[in-house]
């Protein structure tokens, strides 16, 4: 009896639209993360990104009803990255101390290969955006932004619990300085790098802020 080939059966056309509308969204979201790391929020328009994805103002109110739109939808894309980068470090077989360096040289690797997304968060406290967005909307940020802390501050707990850690550590409050150094390096670097600082200047002082960190959790 003769073999039979079953080909493969073509994407429906809802199938390839919704993938095809998936791609545009992404687009526009990455030009919406260079402009306003180059213009910052309230100075961005949306004429400016439909120009740097190469479509029509139309298209762009097609995808996201306002600015403060597409800007929320930048700011949770970021925090699903940074969750899943966590994730990530939380299910590697090591102590926990060494769990939350692998967190730290997350954080630091995202900023060298995706700058525009930490200028982006950093227009969120600088610029008083709080005032345009909706309360709503920050609500959402803030819960997505308070599941990755909570993450870190379990790392944190485990390396009490391990006794890598003083046991008296407020585990919360440590993440909210180890961001808090994250975010301070980070504006250091953009300024040093604008005034042509040494690459391995900068490597070693996001090498030693974490061990200036890491010596004040330990036991």
């Amino acid at each position: 009896m003769p073999s039979t080939t079953v080909k493969p059966q073509p994407k429906s056309t809802a199938t390839r639209r919704e993938h095809e509308r998936e791609t545009r969204r992404q687009l526009i979201l990455d030009a919406a993360k260079d402009v306003f790391a180059k213009r910052g929020f309230l100075s961005a328009t949306m004429e400016e990104i439909a120009e740097q994805c190469e479509l029509a103002v139309g298209t762009l109110y097609r995808y996201f009803q306002s600015k403060e739109e597409l800007y929320v939808s930048l700011l949770c894309e970021a925090m699903e990255k940074f969750h899943q980068g966590i994730e990530a470090a939380r299910s590697r077989d090591i102590p926990p101390n060494e769990q939350l360096r692998a967190v730290w040289q997350f954080f630091y690797d995202f900023y060298r290969e995706q700058p525009e997304y930490y200028r982006a968060l950093m227009f969120l406290h600088n610029e008083g955006l709080r005032n345009t967005i909706s309360p709503d909307v920050i609500k959402e940020i803030n819960h997505r932004a308070g599941r990755n802390f909570r993450l870190v501050a379990e790392i944190v707990q485990a390396g009490v619990d391990a006794g890598l850690y003083r046991p008296d550590l407020d585990t919360r409050g440590v993440v909210d300085v180890l961001w808090s150094l994250l975010m301070g390096l980070v504006q250091l670097i953009e300024t040093r790098r604008n005034l042509d600082a040494r690459a391995d200047m900068l490597e070693t002082l996001h090498r030693e802020s974490f061990e200036w960190l890491e010596c004040g959790l330990r036991r």
